[in-house]
């Protein structure tokens, strides 16, 4: 089995945890400010199915994942295996760190296993890493707009 290789990004937000955390699990709404999951569709409990639409590298691609890691007001998780994850295995957290009352820290981190990671990090890690900041400053937008 290959090594673990992780793509990780994280933001203060200025905003309580609860009203980020709202923003973030409010999947329906993502087509509104998410850059990069554009489309998320789940009923959003540990072993559904999570139907999305990202965009990486200016390019729209359809996933099916399962929810992996769900922890209201903390952290969720989703992710996939091909092949018993032989192949691939990933895991996509982002999670909530309360910071202090009025401050958020976001971490939004994808961990990849599996004989494909060389290859899929040649050609997609540059693009995550940008979707990764992009959808970090985009929910960090969101969150501290005025109502």
């Amino acid at each position: 089995m290959s090594a673990t290789h992780t793509v990780r990004v994280e933001t203060t937000i200025h905003a309580p945890r609860a009203a980020v955390w709202a923003v973030l699990v409010d999947f329906a709404r993502y087509p509104e400010w998410n850059p990069f999951t554009v489309r998320v569709e789940t009923g959003g409990n540990v072993g559904d199915l999570v139907l999305m639409d990202v965009m990486l590298g200016g390019k729209r691609m359809r996933i099916r994942e399962r929810m992996r890691l769900y922890e209201p007001e903390q952290r969720f998780g989703w992710g996939l295996k091909v092949a018993r994850g032989f192949l691939l295995d990933c895991t996509r957290v982002q999670e909530l760190e309360r910071l202090d009352e009025g401050r958020t820290l976001y971490r939004c981190h994808e961990s990849f296993r599996g004989l494909l990671v060389p290859l899929f990090f040649r050609r997609y890690e540059q693009r995550m890493i940008e979707g990764f900041a992009a959808v970090a400053q985009a929910l960090k937008r969101r969150v501290e707009a005025p109502a």
